[in-house]
């Protein structure tokens, strides 16, 4: 949703006003289990040329997302995040991420 600064939920590229540093409640939503097998595949088709998964990976065009649960929105030192990230009040979880 906040890739590059942009919000692409609308389905149309425009940039992101700034929303508020306060950590912002989960989703109310229920998150059905994973399946590995296709969560893989649609990283590397959706994912992979943007992020790394692995411990210590570099920063491509978006962040490394090694530890990023319980991570808030915006803070991965060394990459250079939009201010609506940084301001999201985001910290990542199941339910963020499913939402």
């Amino acid at each position: 949703r906040f890739c590059s600064g942009f919000d692409f939920s609308f389905g149309l590229r425009h940039p992101v006003p700034p929303l508020s540093n306060m950590p912002i409640a989960e989703p109310d939503v229920e998150v059905p289990a994973g399946d590995v097998k296709k969560g893989a595949k649609l990283f590397k088709a959706k994912c992979a040329q943007c992020h790394t998964i692995e411990k210590g990976g570099n920063a491509k065009q978006g962040p490394p997302l090694w530890g990023i649960m319980g991570r808030q929105s915006g803070t991965y030192d060394g990459f250079a995040y939009s201010e609506a990230n940084k301001n999201s009040g985001i910290i990542w979880s199941d339910k963020h991420m499913f939402e």
